[in-house]
């Protein structure tokens, strides 16, 4: 087999001669806004308020680049906040997607309770005034509406990761291998030696390269990578067909979240697989990743386990709306 996707540059678009618009920051700002339609649709189809989507979305920005980053920088690179710890507010500095999950899980945590909080002091005011009383927000609820709309924003943020080759794994010849997403005359020397010999059979003239002189473009643009980011990418948008088929009929809260986390763990799982030596720190063997992976498979196992006799939210919102007409006085 031959990689089909050929060598290309970073995309990107230069504005000034020191400032460009890169592909990766479009896509993912377009995650976001798409993410978000799609979560308030599916929270309004449940009964919910899509209106505590629209506020959540900002909490979410700050889980996934703060979060993300940290996560990076203490998984992957714990050393260079010792080195320089100015790096923790470098946020285009490296990203990790588990790191985004559980920023974003921490603050749509703080966020429920927040809102939460101030319906309780809204109710004691309407008690005292004798009116009826505002129902507490469904967090699980919420968090399906999220999982469901925001895998859409998985999607375009992975093609962001594809497009800004930033997820270069081993070298290959499947055919959606990425060419040329390294240039192996940045490794250190044992790294280029290893990838030199690597590739020696493909291409005989590195046999007899001294491995301090620079490798032509011609040989390191045509060797392909996986690419983790487009492997997650084309993942993301099966998910969204699988969840839209799902969403056909009522589920228990935290299915689509129970669902999305026990299909992603075993597919991270494996994908790491592949990820590049260079590029991933490893603990006995293991990226942090695969490690989360295996925690984020038992979760969803347990949630859709737990919650699978809980009334679906959206055959409770339509029950709640049937006895609103009833008690409505006749035309």
């Amino acid at each position: 087999m031959e990689p089909l996707i050929p060598y290309f540059e970073v995309v990107k678009f230069p504005i000034t001669d020191s400032f460009a618009i890169h592909g990766f920051g479009i896509l993912v700002a377009l995650g976001f806004v798409f993410g978000a339609k799609l979560a308030m649709r599916k929270a309004s189809r449940d009964g919910l308020d899509p209106e505590v989507i629209n506020r959540l979305v900002g909490w979410l920005v700050v889980g996934v680049f703060v979060g993300g980053h940290w996560g990076h920088l203490l998984m992957y690179e714990p050393q260079d906040i010792l080195d320089d710890p100015i790096i923790l507010v470098k946020f285009w500095h490296g990203l990790s997607s588990f790191g985004g999950f559980i920023g974003c899980a921490i603050l749509g945590l703080i966020f429920f309770r927040r809102e939460n909080a101030a319906i309780q002091r809204q109710n004691r005011v309407l008690k005292g005034e004798g009116k009826p009383l505002l129902q507490r927000l469904n967090v699980w609820g919420f968090a399906d509406a999220c999982l469901y709309g925001f895998t859409l924003g998985w999607a375009l943020g992975r093609t962001g990761c594809f497009v800004a080759h930033d997820h270069p794994g081993s070298t290959t010849r499947f055919f959606l291998g990425v060419k040329g997403m390294m240039n192996p005359n940045s490794f250190d020397p044992t790294a280029k030696l290893a990838w030199m010999n690597e590739q020696a059979a493909w291409f005989p003239e590195l046999a007899t390269m001294a491995v301090n002189k620079s490798i032509p473009a011609s040989i390191w643009q045509q060797v392909g990578y996986h690419d983790m980011g487009l492997y997650e990418a084309i993942w993301a948008l099966a998910m969204c067909g699988l969840l839209t088929v799902l969403d056909r009929k009522p589920r228990p809260p935290g299915f689509f979240v129970g669902m999305t986390f026990l299909c992603y763990g075993p597919l991270r799982l494996a994908f790491d697989l592949f990820r590049h030596p260079t590029t991933d720190t490893r603990y006995l063997g293991f990226t942090p990743a695969q490690y989360l992976s295996v925690a984020m498979a038992l979760l969803g196992a347990w949630l859709l386990y737990v919650m699978r006799n809980k009334p679906p939210i959206r055959s409770a919102a339509v029950a709640t709306a049937g006895e609103a007409v009833d008690a409505a006085p006749p035309a």
